[in-house]
């Protein structure tokens, strides 16, 4: 057989190659019908691996938490509820008593049925949990199949993948194919920020790949290769050591500054949601973190979380920061990322705590409480004015006693670049997020708006009017947004006068190698050229 090129979409990116690790084979249509005397048997079998599933997800949650790393072992255990479900067991029960289905394949089936059900509804984060009903079902069928196993290393081949699965299995793999998931999923987020090439949304046809096939991941170009030629496989080896290779000089030179040919400091930061990344990031050089999310883990909140319970989640991550700048946005809830207690609501960001200010009060003291050790930044959400601005400081001010907090704006709509100045004058940081930024601003949708043109004039006008208004004000100002870890975005924004770069964990020591070789006086040039230019061509039309 030759080549078999694969086509989906980019999840992370990078080129690796290894030997199948296949989680999810192709299924068996014509398995053969228990007999009725079977079949109570083998709903026994099933109900015994939903519970060892449970048992064995419980035990991933605790290993998780004794690496310092509550944040994810929450996301784990919400498995353990699934696997005990009692619906997702009477559905079990049905398919081998009622069709005679053998228990493995009740087991997938049952929680696919139970996922398309998850997937078909109209809130966005609770459509996201349908992987993790099929994670759970793919682990309680290997059970009973006796297929467990841990991956040494090797590509991930499966449908999609679930949080126990990333915590279990994605860090000691070569790269991740999945035949769904998407680029917003836990396991794309985690992937990305590990430097783990990943591809989603290959179809049906990647499980016809056989356990052990040699497989080519190219998640830059969002393709899997079955059987590579040498040619492809050549270029996969020297791209995989370069990585190599750049991430040990990264590790080397964690201790230099981020600094360019003529003297110019930038802070290179990361963007981190769990301690897995900020591992990493620190490891590479990260001066701290730029952006952490907070509203991530409470997606499925049924009401505003407590005092209690943010405090659980952000310490793990932020008490590895100590003495270090610590970025906590507040929940950016609304749109895409709003939970269950919030359906309905049209506003988003501070709007929207603006309207709960006791919620908002009580996540501002959990930030403060958590970050008590840390150089702490507070991150306001999609802000469009400075009267914004001084109601979230109001409230800050009376959690304080007597500790330190800056309080900064996101800049991430047209309406807030315009502002700007306002805003400066009432915050003590600017980050500007380049994506939400560059799909409102040229009108594109979510997809699109990842890989959209940050260096379109309209854009960038608003970046440099941003940059002016920070340092009129003598505050910083960064970039938070995937344009900070683009090689020609980068040098453009130091130009216009961005002094932080906030990244993905597994970009900072690139990030940081780039400044290095980069004039910052060229970069200004450059920078300038590309506003007049723009401007020129404007004035012709007219």
């Amino acid at each position: 057989m030759g080549e078999v090129v694969l086509h989906g979409v980019s999840a992370a990116p990078g080129i690796t190659m290894g030997y199948a690790v296949v989680l999810d084979g192709a299924r068996n249509a014509d398995a053969a019908t228990l007999s009725v005397a079977q079949r109570a048997v083998e709903a026994q079998g099933a109900a015994d691996a939903l519970q060892l599933t449970a048992s064995e997800l419980e035990r991933i949650a605790e290993d998780l938490r004794e690496a310092g790393r509550d944040a994810e072992a929450e996301i784990v255990e919400t498995g353990v509820l699934m696997a005990l479900d009692p619906e997702l067991s009477a559905r079990v029960e049905a398919l081998i008593v009622d069709l005679g289905v053998s228990a493995e394949v009740a087991l997938r089936e049952a929680a696919d049925q139970t996922a398309a059900e998850l997937a078909r509804l109209p809130d966005p984060a609770l459509a996201l949990r349908a992987d993790d009903v099929r994670s759970v079902g793919r682990r309680a069928a290997a059970c009973v199949a006796g297929a467990a196993r841990t991956v040494i290393e090797g590509v991930i081949v499966a449908r999609t993948l679930g949080p126990a699965d990333v915590a279990e299995l994605a860090p000691k793999a070569k790269g991740i194919a999945l035949a769904g998931g998407g680029v917003t999923a836990h396991a794309a987020i985690v992937a990305r920020s590990l430097g783990l090439p990943m591809v989603v949304g290959l179809g049906a046809e990647l499980l016809a790949i056989g356990d052990g096939e040699e497989v080519l991941v190219d998640g830059d170009r969002g393709i899997v290769v079955r059987g590579p030629d040498v040619g492809r496989i050549s270029v996969a080896r020297a791209e995989a050591e370069r990585r190599r290779l750049a991430r040990e000089a990264a590790v080397a030179r964690r201790l230099e500054p981020a600094q360019t040919k003529d003297g110019h400091r930038v802070r290179v930061l990361a963007n981190a949601s769990t301690a897995a990344e900020l591992r990493e990031a620190m490891e590479q050089g990260a001066e701290g973190v730029g952006l952490l999310r907070s509203e991530l883990l409470f997606l499925e909140a049924p009401a505003w979380p407590t005092f209690e319970e943010q405090v659980r989640v952000l310490r793990p991550v932020l008490s590895r920061l100590r003495g270090t700048t610590a970025t906590v946005r507040l929940f950016d809830f609304g749109g895409d990322k709003t939970p269950p207690f919030l359906r309905g609501a049209s506003a988003r960001g501070i709007d929207l705590l603006l309207d709960a200010p006791q919620a908002l009060q009580t996540q501002l003291a959990a930030i403060v409480e958590a970050g008590r050790e840390t150089d702490l930044r507070i991150l306001v959400p999609m802000v469009t004015s400075a009267e914004q601005m001084q109601a979230a400081r109001g409230l800050l001010n009376e959690v304080l006693g007597g500790r330190r907090a800056q309080l900064g704006a996101m800049i991430e709509t047209p309406e807030a670049a315009a502002s700007a100045q306002a805003i400066s004058a009432v915050a003590e940081f600017l980050s500007i997020g380049t994506n939400d930024l560059t799909q409102l601003v040229l009108g594109l949708d979510r997809e699109q708006s990842k890989t959209a043109p940050v260096l379109d004039v309209r854009v960038l006008r608003l970046i440099a009017a941003t940059s002016r208004a920070a340092h009129a004000a003598h505050i910083p100002v960064d970039v938070c947004g995937e344009a900070a870890s683009e090689p020609g975005a980068m040098s453009v924004l130091v130009g216009l006068g961005v002094d932080e770069l906030s990244v993905a964990a597994a970009r900072v020591g690139v990030v940081r190698q780039w400044v290095r070789e980069m004039r910052y006086a060229t970069s200004r040039r450059q920078s300038q050229k590309l506003l007049d230019e723009a401007g020129h061509a404007s004035r012709e039309r007219v």
